[in-house]
């Protein structure tokens, strides 16, 4: 029996020996990482959590203050929302996004709702757009960083062929226009 174990030993010496070398590594970083680094980590999410406690003690206002601001920032929405004539101009920034993103523009719908309370006109799109996937979701993120007011609603992704890599995607938007009485 000994001496069958040593001739395996001597048939694999190289590979004993990285065994033992990992081993010792592994033991090396072990002891590395408890004795130094996770009382590192545990030091550092103290002083996180510190630092988010007290920017949390600082953005408290009172309520007065805070409903002046919502009312500040609900009116540069309302500046920020263009005109029912700026349609086609946003329709237009739609499809040359499409063109950027590499995409095809399949086909395109839009149905006109009236918001009566709010003055406001909203355009129910629905967007069907198809290549690489990447494209496509290059498209999405364009849509999405949009400076107007589009709201992403809906989304589906197909594939018709497995082989091919060809998604198309069919998006339904909601665009917000002033004016829409």
């Amino acid at each position: 029996m000994k001496q069958l174990v040593f001739e395996i030993v001597r048939q694999k010496w190289r590979l004993l020996s990285t065994i033992a070398v990992m081993l010792l590594l592994n033991v090396v970083l072990s002891l590395v990482i408890s004795t130094y680094q996770l009382p590192s980590v545990l030091s550092l999410q103290t002083k996180w959590s510190e630092v988010r406690q007290k920017a949390a003690r600082f953005g408290k206002v009172d309520a007065d203050t805070l409903y002046k601001q919502g009312v500040a920032d609900l009116e540069k929405v309302k500046a920020a929302i263009p005109e029912k004539r700026e349609f086609a101009r946003i329709l237009s920034d739609l499809l040359e996004a499409a063109t950027v993103s590499n995409v095809e523009v399949g086909a395109i719908s839009y149905t006109p709702t009236q918001i009566k309370e709010e003055l406001l006109l909203s355009y129910q799109l629905s967007i069907s757009v198809s290549g690489s996937y990447a494209a496509v979701k290059s498209y999405l993120s364009d849509l999405q960083k949009s400076q107007e007011l589009i709201v992403v609603d809906m989304v589906t992704f197909s594939n018709s062929d497995i082989y091919v890599e060809n998604v198309v995607m069919a998006v339904r938007l909601t665009v917000y226009l002033r004016g829409g009485a």
